[in-house]
């Protein structure tokens, strides 16, 4: 209903026509390199990733490359981000990997990035006045991840006196057993347990800032491809606003959201709604294009190897196996 809700708006406030001339008229040297970076930031992903899971679990980096690229696949077919639920999945196969340990790492993975987003938000506000629906989608998603972090946190702490009272009093019900969930919340909880290595937490904050100056590069190669002169602060500025704006549960690929928030984000410097449109069209369609295709080449060069099933894209794990 989002994702409706923004195209029939857009389709209402654009003329299609200049959306399309403005589509054929791109550069396309700024979009190749754009997907150049497209594939370092998947490793920079995957590469966090390992120092995430560290020191309680192993990931070798090429099956966490390949369930990042499935997972962007999944995201790009199906709503609601259960893409993300799916490379913890998969990594659980191919690696072993406790699913819950791994989902519990893609938790702590979104808090380093809301506050790269937050970061830059805050830098922004120096030079760039935030509108107001900007401040307001900012501290929605800043209250609820304030939240997330506090009880996280405190979850985290208390571990062992949780996991104890799920095997005493949960664990035995007769609806759950067999469920192992004191084993899923062990996995789901320990995910925090790399903060307590410096070395881990190093690489997770360098491979975060490497993945968002990438993702900015790739922002403004957009914005001159279209032929726009807004600068690195415009394309940061879109950058944070479509990914604040894209937590809000929405179609496959956050169709609709990511192009009406773009439109709304490039108002902001003077930019004519149908040239943002088709710069926005055309950056979503050429990255998740990029990612989804290469994630359907590893699904089923992973799947004719026998590396794995589809069904492992939902089937889960609440302790360490070996990999397959």
């Amino acid at each position: 209903a989002v994702s409706a809700a923004c195209v029939a708006t857009l389709l209402r406030s654009v003329d299609l026509a200049q959306v399309g001339t403005s589509l054929t008229h791109a550069t396309l040297w700024p979009l190749a390199i754009s997907v150049a970076f497209t594939s370092i930031t998947v490793a920079c992903r995957a590469w966090r990733w390992q120092a995430l899971l560290a020191p309680e679990e192993h990931a070798d980096f090429w099956p966490a490359v390949e369930a990042t690229l499935v997972g962007y696949l999944i995201i790009a077919v199906l709503p609601g981000r259960v893409g993300e639920l799916s490379r913890a999945s998969l990594l659980g196969r191919t690696q072993g990997a406790s699913t819950a340990r791994a989902i519990g790492t893609i938790a702590v993975e979104k808090l380093y990035d809301v506050g790269a987003l937050f970061l830059m938000l805050g830098g922004l506000a120096i030079v760039v006045p935030i509108p107001a629906w900007a401040r307001a989608a900012a501290l929605t998603v800043g209250f609820g991840f304030a939240l997330f972090l506090i009880a996280f946190g405190v979850a985290s702490t208390a571990r062992s006196s949780i996991v104890e009272w799920l095997i005493r009093i949960v664990d035995p019900l007769p609806v759950l057993r067999g469920r192992r969930v004191s084993q899923f919340a062990s996995g789901l909880l320990g995910a925090a347990s790399s903060f307590r290595v410096p070395r881990l937490v190093a690489t997770q904050v360098l491979a975060s800032g490497v993945l968002w100056g990438l993702a900015i590069g790739q922002t403004y190669l957009g914005t001159v491809a279209f032929g726009l002169d807004t600068g690195w602060d415009a394309a940061t500025f879109v950058l944070v606003a479509t990914n604040l704006g894209m937590t809000v549960p929405s179609a496959p690929a956050s169709l609709g959201v990511y192009h009406g928030i773009t439109v709304l984000s490039l108002e902001v410097f003077g930019v004519d709604r149908e040239v943002a449109l088709a710069l926005a069209i055309g950056v979503h369609a050429l990255g998740f294009g990029t990612l989804a295709g290469s994630g359907a080449i590893c699904l089923a060069v992973g799947m004719l190897r026998g590396r794995f099933e589809v069904a492992d894209l939902w089937r889960w794990r609440a302790y360490r196996e070996g990999p397959r």
